[in-house]
C-alpha cells in the first residue's frame, strides 16, 4: 500500500511493510494507520520486541506501563515503544482512536538512549500534530527495495528522532547537556550570557550552576574545549595555525598559541613536533566532559 501525503486529509487506514535489505543504521520493519481498533488492549501488557514511534491522531485512549506510569493520550501525543519494556495502550470505554505508526529495530536506534530517549519517559509531545503526521506519512511512502532505499528509511526514522528530542521542553537535567553542546561549538559557539537566556536562565543563576554541576565556569569550559580540539587539529601538520584559531573562535594563531602554552605547557609547534616523533597520539585521555576531546595526561 502506498500512501500519499495530502495537506487536507490524512490518507486512508492500512498497513505497509517497510522490511528491506539490511542496514547499518538500523531497519524499519513495517507501520501504518489504524483506525478504531484496541491498540495493545488492557488485558495485559505486551512486550514488543522492537521500537515503535506511535502518533495520535484523532480520539483518545490511554496509556500505561510496567513502571506504574498512567497517562492519558490525546491527538497530538507520541508514544515511544521500547523493545523491552512491558506496556499497553489503546482507548478505553467510549473512546474513537486513529493512530498512525512506524516499528523499527536496530543497534544504531540504542544511541538514542544517551540522547534523551528513555524509557522512564515514553509519551511525548512533539509539536503540530498535522506537521508531524506528515512526517510520519512521509516515511511510511518511501521505498525499501535496495539498500539505498532501506538506508535513507532508518535514516529519516533517526531524524524524526532527532527533532523530537531537540525540540521536546527541557528537563532539569537537560540544561547542563545542552550548555555544552552550545560551548563546544567551536567558533560558532555563542557568549555564555547568550546560552543563559536561551536556557531560560539568568547569567548569573546559568554560571553558578555551571560551575557547581562541572567544576569550572562556562568561559573556561569553552576554552578548555576548544584548546582540546586545537591539539586534535595541529596533529595535520598541513593545517597553518592562523587556520585553526579562526576556526575554533581565537583572535589569530598568536592568541592560540599563547593559550595553548598555557594549557599544555608547550607551544603549538612544540607539540607538532612531540607528536610526530611519537607513536601514541599526545593528548588522547578523554572523560564524560569532552565527549571525544583530547584531554592531557600528566606531561602533557
Amino acid at each position: 500500500m502506498y500512501f500519499p501525503v495530502v495537506s487536507d486529509s490524512y490518507p486512508p487506514p492500512g498497513i505497509i511493510p517497510l522490511s528491506g535489505p539490511l542496514t547499518p543504521v538500523g531497519n524499519a520493519e513495517f507501520g501504518g494507520r489504524l483506525r478504531d481498533t484496541m491498540g495493545t488492549g488492557f488485558s495485559q501488557f505486551r512486550v514488543y520486541g522492537m521500537y515503535a514511534l506511535v502518533l495520535i491522531l484523532e480520539g483518545s485512549g490511554r496509556y500505561r506501563d510496567r513502571r506504574g506510569i498512567d497517562r492519558r493520550l490525546v491527538p497530538g501525543d507520541l508514544v515511544v515503544v521500547f523493545p523491552e519494556h512491558p506496556h499497553q495502550y489503546g482507548p478505553e470505554a467510549g473512546d474513537r482512536w486513529d493512530e498512525v505508526f512506524i516499528a523499527f529495530k536496530g543497534a544504531a536506534f540504542e544511541g538514542w538512549r544517551s540522547r534523551g530517549l528513555d524509557p522512564a519517559n515514553p509519551v511525548w509531545r512533539p509539536g503540530p500534530l498535522r506537521s508531524m503526521a506528515r512526517r510520519f506519512f512521509e516515511i511510511l511512502s518511501m521505498p525499501t527495495s535496495s539498500l539505498v532505499h532501506s538506508t535513507f528509511l532508518a535514516t529519516a526514522i533517526h531524524r524524526l528522532i532527532a527533532d523530537v528530542l531537540a525540540n521536546r521542553p527541557m528537563t532539569e537535567g537537560d540544561w547542563l547537556e545542552k550548555a555544552k553542546q552550545l560551548l563546544g561549538a567551536g567558533s560558532e559557539a555563542p557568549e555564555p550570557r547568550e546560552i543563559a537566556t536561551h536556557l531560560g536562565m539568568s547569567h548569573d543563576h546559568f554560571r553558578k550552576s555551571f560551575k557547581v554541576a562541572t567544576g569550572e565556569s562556562p568561559t573556561a569550559f569553552r576554552r578548555r574545549r576548544r584548546l582540546a580540539q586545537a591539539a586534535l587539529m595541529l596533529q595535520r601538520p598541513d593545517l597553518k595555525l592562523d587556520m585553526i584559531a579562526n576556526s575554533l573562535g581565537f583572535c589569530d594563531g598568536f592568541h592560540l598559541s599563547k593559550a595553548f602554552k598555557a594549557e599544555y605547557g608547550r607551544s603549538p609547534a612544540r607539540f607538532r613536533v612531540d607528536h610526530a616523533s611519537s607513536t601514541q597520539p599526545a593528548c588522547d585521555v578523554q572523560d564524560e566532559n569532552t565527549q571525544g576531546f583530547p584531554q592531557t595526561r600528566s606531561g602533557c
